[in-house]
């Protein structure tokens, strides 16, 4: 008897499980159980014994970070494979998901040949990246829309240690500053990269590169 694979989707626009369970209408080999809208509603599905093969998650939640989230999942439910879904596939925050364990990433709009395919990829044990991304930095002329601002040495210091996800009295530990100077570091951080909060900051240093510039 072949094996079926059951098929979820964690993504809070209504839609796109709708899309996802159309496109696997007919499949022999992968069924479509469930669409959840938070990581709550999943996580209680899964806590209530029920079990899926392959998670499609996106990457972008009302009020989560997908990638984050992807983290989480993997650490806690190392079966599921689990498949990015974005129409954002800069080549930082691709490689950002890889890293926390997601196994393939695909934009949004795909159709079932490639969804197929990426389910066959990832469920072999494989890695599946859209033939449309690169996980080469694309280079263009300087804009506002690609500006990396300039830090100084201990700025950098201090980033690099905000994204090991230390606090501010680690930080001022570490580098034998105080928090108040690790403070003034913080803001200057947030002025320079137009973040309005650490996710901000994280998000803005990973998608421009901004520790190998």
């Amino acid at each position: 008897m072949k094996k079926i694979y059951r098929i979820a989707v964690l993504d809070d626009h209504a839609l796109i499980p709708e899309a996802i369970r159309a496109l696997l209408t007919g499949q022999e080999k992968y069924q479509y159980t469930q669409g959840f809208k938070s990581s709550e509603a999943l996580i209680e599905y899964l806590n209530n014994d029920n079990f899926i093969d392959v998670l499609l998650l996106d990457i972008q939640l009302d009020g989560e970070d997908g990638i984050h989230l992807c983290e989480n999942l993997h650490g806690k439910f190392s079966d599921i494979t689990i498949i990015m879904l974005s129409s954002n596939t800069q080549s930082a925050i691709v490689m950002d998901a890889l890293k926390k364990g997601a196994k393939g990433f695909l934009p949004k709009n795909i159709d079932d040949i490639t969804l197929i395919e990426a389910l066959d990829e990832t469920l072999s044990g494989k890695t599946y990246i859209h033939k449309e991304i690169s996980l080469i930095p694309t280079i263009t002329k300087t804009s506002q829309f690609d500006y990396i601002p300039k830090l100084t040495r201990r700025e950098r210091e201090v980033l690099k240690l905000i994204l090991e996800e230390m606090t501010t009295s680690e930080i001022a530990l570490t580098l034998h500053i105080s928090a108040s100077t690790v403070e003034s570091h913080r803001a200057s951080l947030f002025s320079k990269t137009g973040s309005k909060n650490v996710v901000g900051l994280i998000k803005f240093t990973l998608e421009k590169g901004l520790l190998s510039a």
